[in-house]
């Protein structure tokens, strides 16, 4: 009796973890497919739009000055050049950075 018991118990275990874990993994892939949709539609919005291209320089939250390398659906990259290093920045984050775009003429071309 002892063993047909935990038979049972074991059975209804596994029938609770496969409904509960189907459920779990829709979720979490729900999740994650959500994620991607809104970044890649942010990069596509961004590097599509008329406001930022490639090689552009700005200002990223007015201090420092920067070149727009590079634009993919998922992810900006921006050369910072006073310290010469690159910003990586997932472009569903973007719109929470202040971004200034220098523009063409400005200052007598002193910024370009």
């Amino acid at each position: 009796m002892h063993i047909g018991l935990s038979d049972e118990i074991i059975k209804v275990i596994e029938e609770l973890i496969g409904g509960y874990g189907i459920l779990f993994t829709v979720a979490f892939v729900t999740f994650v497919f959500r994620d991607f949709v809104t970044n890649f539609a942010a990069g596509i919005t961004f590097m599509y739009g008329s406001d930022f291209d490639t090689d552009d320089i700005v200002y990223i939250d007015g201090e420092k000055k920067a070149r727009i390398v590079r634009q993919t659906p998922t992810k900006t990259v921006f050369h910072l050049l006073e310290t010469d290093r690159k910003l990586i920045v997932p472009n569903v984050d973007l719109y929470k950075l202040r971004v200034e775009k220098v523009l063409p003429g400005a200052n007598g071309g002193r910024d370009i």
